[in-house]
C-alpha cells in the first residue's frame, strides 16, 4: 500500500545508501548503539546489508513487547539499484517491507516513495490498521530525520572513507555497475 512522497535536495543514490551507514543509526534515529551489520551480494544480483537494530521503544515487528525496555529488531534491505531498496523489519518468516523508490529530479535532487508491503497471512492473524499506520508513520519520521541531514550535505566533496565505511564502499561499488549512479 501507498505511504508517502516527498522531495529532498539529495541525489537519488544517497537516499538508498542510508541503509549502508551503519553509523547514522544511533545518532539520528537514536538507536541505542551502532548495528551490527553484514553486507553480501545475492544470487538474484542485489545487495543486501542485514543485521540487527537495538531500539528503545519496540514496535510490533520487533522483538519483545512493547513497553520502553531495550528490544532488537531484525533489519534486511535489498538493494536492486542506486534507486531502489526493499527493506525488511521484523522476524524472517513475516517481515513487514518498506520499499524506498528514490528518482531522479533536477538539479541534484529526487522524488522519494516509500511504499508499505505486510504479509497477508500470518501467525497473529492478519495486520491490523493500527500496525500498518505504525510502520507508515514510523517510516515517515525516520525519513524526516534523515532529511535534516540529506538537505545539508556537501555532495560535491570527495568522500574520505574511514574504517568503518566498508558498507558504505560496498554499495558505492555497486553503484558503479550501474555507470550513471555517483
Amino acid at each position: 500500500m501507498s505511504g508517502f512522497t516527498f522531495h529532498v535536495r539529495v541525489p537519488a543514490e544517497y537516499v538508498i545508501e542510508n541503509v549502508f551507514d551503519a553509523d547514522h543509526f544511533a545518532p539520528v534515529h537514536g538507536l541505542d548503539r551502532r548495528p551490527r551489520l553484514r553486507v553480501r551480494p545475492t544470487e538474484g544480483g542485489a545487495l543486501c546489508v542485514e543485521g540487527d537494530l537495538d531500539m528503545v521503544r519496540p514496535n510490533r515487528w520487533q522483538a519483545g513487547e512493547p513497553g520502553g525496555d531495550p528490544a532488537t529488531a531484525r533489519f534486511r534491505a535489498l538493494v536492486f539499484s542506486p534507486n531502489l531498496v526493499a527493506t525488511e523489519l521484523g522476524p524472517p518468516d513475516e517481515p513487514n517491507v518498506v520499499i524506498t523508490a528514490a528518482t531522479p529530479a533536477a538539479e541534484g535532487a529526487c522524488v522519494v516513495r516509500v511504499t508499505i508491503a505486510v504479509p497477508a497471512r500470518r501467525a497473529r492473524g492478519p495486520a491490523t490498521v493500527r500496525e500498518v499506520a505504525s510502520l507508515v508513520s514510523g517510516s515517515r519520521t525516520a525519513f524526516e530525520q534523515d532529511s535534516v541531514i540529506w538537505e545539508h550535505l556537501d555532495t560535491s566533496v570527495v568522500p574520505r572513507y574511514t574504517e568503518g565505511d566498508e558498507l558504505v564502499r560496498a554499495y558505492r561499488a555497486y553503484c558503479d555497475r550501474f555507470g550513471g549512479a555517483r
